[in-house]
């Protein structure tokens, strides 16, 4: 009987120390995106308002998402921290975290749902021109949404949970209902990351781009998938069966992956933003690097006599290449100045490529596009405003 019972109290040890360990692990995981989270909105609206002065549909759709996405990653801290409170006895504490779990995983879909609709406006930018590209933009978006709205109102609302422990079928009847809505919200989103990706990658090769363009452009996008790869496996372990030995490693798990997708997800649509601000500082580390060597050029001994002549030629070489430096820095201000006048949009320049392109097809279609429509006159130098 002994030995029974300090079998028993080992094993609830053990029990209550895995609550612990795997709470704690989530705990600092919501930290540390949470800080990501902030410092990569914070990035975006600098470069949109601070360099570009603009602040659109998109903007105030991610300020929103933004929200809702620290909301959560707060919360689901003080979930954990009660959480731990809980596994040693605290009754009240044991209310508190079952009812903060449920905005918690509520307040999540309404995060990606936002996050949603912010890359939908982003998108429809660049698609303004493409009727099918839209029509799936639009579709997506309102899928995201219902689905988001239903997931939000089920796991907040209801008797419904995301991992059902084995044995406790019975005591939610709507039970089957809500997973079915979670598993649909869950594969809209998964659809909606790589669908996005997807279209803005094959619209960014098509352009007529350099390499050196696209390139990290492409980088920036395939950074998107990264949300959709958690959603992806965040979706297995939800659909994944239960059994008594693996329900609360599933649980965390579940747990983990929520946080992390949505954080994910806010980060990666605003480094996708990023880019003047990375076209800036190379801009800036060209000029240093130029500059250096203009500077270096003007100390190097002059070989031949060392008459007054030689000495002035020298000096006036020093000064042709220093004016060619400094005619260098003054173009790419130029350019950078230019740059800051044009959109925000990280595909700015699939856009202005396919205006021409679009121009051109309109004048062959006549009605297709629907209607008449002016015909923009390109030129290199200038990038228009409403890119």
């Amino acid at each position: 009987m002994a030995d029974t019972s300090e079998a028993s109290m080992a094993a609830a040890r053990a029990y209550i120390q895995m609550i612990v360990d795997g709470s704690e692990a989530i705990r600092v995981l919501a930290a540390v995106l949470l800080f990501f989270v902030i410092t990569s909105v914070a990035v975006r609206f600098y470069v949109r308002i601070k360099m570009l002065g603009q602040f659109d549909p998109s903007d105030w759709s991610m300020l929103v998402a933004f929200m809702f996405s620290a909301s959560q990653c707060c919360i689901a801290i003080a979930v954990v921290t009660f959480g731990i409170r809980a596994a040693y006895g605290d009754m009240r504490a044991n209310q508190i975290n079952d009812k903060l779990s449920r905005y918690s995983t509520g307040i999540f879909a309404l995060a990606l749902v936002t996050l949603k609709i912010s890359l939908g406006f982003f998108f429809l930018k660049i698609f303004s021109h493409k009727r099918y590209q839209r029509w799936t933009i639009f579709a997506l978006c309102i899928l995201s949404t219902i689905t988001g709205i239903a997931y939000f109102a089920f796991a907040s609302f209801t008797c419904t949970v995301l991992k059902q422990a084995p044995g406790t079928e019975l005591e939610c009847p709507i039970q089957p209902v809500s997973n079915g809505v979670f598993y649909a919200f869950s594969v809209v989103s998964i659809a909606s990351d790589y669908i996005f990706t997807i279209m803005a990658i094959y619209a960014l090769w098509q352009a007529k781009l350099p390499i050196t363009t696209k390139l990290p452009a492409c980088i920036l996008l395939v950074m998107g998938t990264v949300g959709g790869i958690a959603s992806t496996i965040r979706f297995s372990l939800l659909v994944k069966p239960v059994t008594p030995e693996t329900y609360l490693t599933q649980l965390f798990d579940v747990g983990k992956w929520t946080i992390v997708e949505h954080s994910i997800g806010v980060i990666a649509a605003n480094l996708a933003m990023t880019r003047p601000l990375l076209h800036a500082w190379l801009v800036r580390v060209k000029d240093l690097s130029t500059f250096g060597t203009g500077a270096l050029s003007t100390k190097q001994p002059t070989t031949g006599s060392r008459n007054n002549g030689s000495r002035l030629t020298h000096s006036k070489l020093s000064g042709s290449r220093l004016q060619g430096s400094s005619y260098r820095a003054h173009t790419e201000t130029d350019h950078t100045a230019g740059e800051s006048t044009g959109e925000a949009y990280l595909l700015h320049d699939i856009k202005r490529e396919v205006t021409v392109v679009i121009d051109e097809e309109k004048a062959g279609a006549g009605s297709g596009f629907g209607g008449t429509y002016p015909h923009a006159v390109y030129h290199s130098h200038v990038r228009p405003r409403g890119i």
